[in-house]
């Protein structure tokens, strides 16, 4: 009789263990989906809030809303105290630093000065340093399918360059460029201790960090009065910028690519979001779309289709981590 059972219990933890992988795949790919509808909206979030703000105090009031959001569940959780120890310090300093202060006002000063569209196209090039980095790194070899995508994705932007002025003034245009990068190497970071700490642990350290900083460079620099925040319009922006672009975008994501891999997350929600944010942008800020504009974006989907399409898209992880991964629950 052992014999035959031992077969059949292997079999029942290996259906156990494909059951829990389509679980967790499903789940971050129903995360994916969500922060793909909330990141279309930071563009045209950031942007009005920065034209009609001080770009330093809107991004430290967003990121101080964030922070309040996450310390409650943080503390609900009993792992406020984590993102203070030792051992994790240093990378949750580094992503809070990297992914939402420096992201935050390089992106905020950008926007000031050119429109949420022009945005949406600069910030097309997420996906080629997320491709960039897995190759430094993480030590990934590219594909020959994986450069003409890149190769692609550069061809849509460049496209653009010189329609009417959208990407000017140049200081501008670079700041935003060069945002998705620092998304993309807090992103590397947070996966270094992504188990053990849960996407909501990572989220909240990010912002309680983030807006420490940001509210100790207000107080040295004191751009603008907190007057400013007065009006009604202002503090609506503010809290659905700190609510939804900040915390709850940062939240979907983590929670994504704690079950998915990196560069298939990126290159899923990052395709959804041009299209929605240009529709925004033209409802909402009442911007206007020219049709080279909307063909250098339909070139840059494309070739970011091209670098998900055939990806292995679930997150590979030792066993250990693989278990550890799918007992993190989902209410956060």
């Amino acid at each position: 009789m052992a014999p035959r059972t031992l077969p059949r219990h292997r079999s029942s933890i290996a259906r156990s263990h494909d059951t829990r992988h389509v679980r967790e795949f499903r789940i971050g790919l129903l995360l994916a989906a969500c922060n793909t509808v909330l990141g279309a909206g930071f563009p045209v979030l950031m942007r009005f809030g920065a034209v009609n703000l001080d770009p330093l105090l809107y991004t430290t009031g967003a990121a101080t809303v964030a922070a309040c959001c996450a310390i409650p569940l943080l503390y609900w959780r009993g792992e406020l105290r984590l993102i203070f120890q030792r051992r994790f310090l240093p990378w949750v300093v580094a992503m809070g630093l990297c992914g939402t202060v420096v992201t935050s006002l390089m992106l905020a000063y950008g926007l000031s000065k050119i429109t949420a569209v022009a945005g949406v196209i600069l910030m097309q090039t997420e996906p080629v340093y997320s491709l960039v980095l897995a190759t430094v790194v993480i030590g990934e070899r590219p594909t020959s399918r994986q450069l003409i995508a890149t190769a692609t994705i550069l061809l849509g932007i460049a496209s653009v360059f010189g329609a009417q002025g959208l990407f000017s003034p140049a200081w501008a245009a670079v700041l935003i460029l060069l945002t998705p990068l620092f998304w993309q190497i807090s992103h590397v970071l947070g996966l270094r201790v992504m188990p053990p700490l849960a996407p909501i642990t990572i989220t909240g350290a990010r912002f309680v960090v983030a807006a420490t900083a940001l509210l100790v460079l207000y107080a040295i620099i004191r751009p603008a009065p907190l007057t400013q925040l007065a009006q009604p319009s202002a503090v609506m922006v503010v809290l659905e910028s700190g609510v939804f672009i900040y915390f709850l975008s940062a939240f979907t994501w983590y929670g994504a690519i704690s079950r998915l891999s990196l560069a298939w997350t990126t290159a899923v929600v990052v395709p959804g979001m041009p299209l929605l944010s240009v529709a925004f942008a033209v409802m909402f800020l009442g911007e206007q779309t020219t049709r080279r504009e909307l063909f250098g974006i339909l070139i840059a989907i494309s070739g970011i289709l091209a670098l998900v399409l055939g990806a292995e898209g679930r997150r590979k992880l030792p066993p250990a981590e693989t278990i550890e991964v799918a007992d993190q629950p989902l209410r956060s």
